[in-house]
């Protein structure tokens, strides 16, 4: 790695570090500070990957005041970037939605894999699976994973009561 770079992805790891250790204090957070630190960890995966990392979000803009549980959404980006695009010679993208219907929240990340890679085949789930324990944690039966695989998508949709500082 060029030293430029070394510099560069030194200053976004301690500034992503820094953004973690405040969050993990808080019982929940707004979606747009999430936002703000998964910008902060594909600014980070970039500089790994350039050209053949591909971010496209589709954020409502209702759903940026909902709360949810810190760093709920850079484990399934990280697992997102670990067991696809880094599988991935020619790269690929994750794709992140997020909408407020009603009185829930929907987010869905999804990603292209290779489902011939060692790393998608050999799947131990302990970031979604943290995922998955936190939200029951939090709502119970309220919150909603579904894990879809299609041919060349890998797709983890979320579900859970919308909550908002003014509701609260």
């Amino acid at each position: 790695m060029h030293i430029s770079r070394a510099r560069e992805m030194c200053i976004l790891l301690a500034d992503f570090l820094r953004m973690t250790l405040g969050m993990g204090e808080k019982p929940l957070i707004p979606l747009q500070e999430e936002l703000d630190l998964l910008e902060r960890y594909c600014a980070i995966e970039r500089v790994r990957f350039g050209t053949r990392l591909k971010v496209e979000q589709n954020i409502q803009e209702e759903a940026k005041r909902c709360l949810l549980p810190p760093l709920l959404l850079q484990p399934l980006f990280e697992n997102a970037v670990v067991h696809g695009i880094a599988q991935m010679e020619e790269g690929g993208w994750v794709k992140l939605n997020t909408e407020r219907n009603g009185g829930r929240i929907f987010i869905t990340v999804e990603n292209s894999w290779d489902p011939e890679a060692v790393s998608a085949r050999k799947k131990n789930g302990v970031g979604l699976k943290n995922v998955q324990r936190r939200l029951e944690a939090r709502y119970g039966k309220e919150a909603l994973t579904e894990v879809n695989t299609e041919e060349h998508v890998f797709r983890v949709s979320l579900s859970l009561p919308a909550e908002t500082q003014s509701e609260k």
